[in-house]
C-alpha cells in the first residue's frame, strides 16, 4: 500500500503592500493576505490570518490529491 508524505510552508514576511484581508491566489498556486503591524504582532489575529490564509490551501490540495487518486487504476 502506497504512503504519502504531507508538507506544508507558511511564511510571513514584511511587506510594502497595502492591507487586505481578501485570501488571493497568487500566480504561483499559493494563497495569500496583507495584515496589519499591529495584527502581525497579535498571536490570536496573526493565528487567525494564517488559518484563514491556509484553509483554501489545503482545500485545492486535498482536491488535487483526490483527483489523481481517482485516476489511478484500481491494485
Amino acid at each position: 500500500m502506497s504512503k504519502y508524505r504531507i508538507k506544508v510552508h507558511v511564511e510571513l514576511e514584511e511587506c510594502d503592500e497595502s492591507e487586505n484581508h481578501e485570501i488571493t491566489q497568487n500566480s504561483d498556486g499559493s494563497f495569500s493576505t496583507v495584515i496589519t503591524e499591529k495584527d502581525a504582532i497579535s498571536i490570536d489575529m496573526c493565528e487567525k490570518s494564517v488559518l484563514q490564509t491556509a484553509y483554501p490551501t489545503i482545500r485545492k490540495a486535498v482536491s488535487n490529491h483526490f483527483s489523481q487518486i481517482s485516476k489511478k487504476k484500481p491494485k
